[in-house]
């Protein structure tokens, strides 16, 4: 029984102090599915905005196309974050 006492103490103290080091490493990169939902997000704003600057012809297509990016980006991203 003692033997089994000194190996169980450092191992739990080693395990406690591994779990506090990887938490922040984890906690700080995004998720995949929010950097696609704002990508989309961006690439919806910026196809009018390349629009007002006269860098990409003025059409009702684009503007649709730009609207539906920011829109399905929006979506997207409440729900990975879970307001829907």
């Amino acid at each position: 029984m003692d033997t089994l006492t000194k190996t169980y103490e450092p191992k739990t103290m080693r395990m406690a102090t591994i779990k506090e080091r990887d938490n922040p490493i984890r906690r700080r990169a995004p998720r995949r599915c929010m950097v696609v939902s704002v990508g989309l997000i961006l690439a919806g704003l910026s196809i009018p905005a390349l629009m007002v600057l006269h860098l990409l012809p003025i059409t009702l297509l684009l503007a649709f196309v730009g609207l539906a990016l920011a829109a399905s980006g929006g979506v997207m991203a409440l729900i990975f974050c879970g307001e829907l």
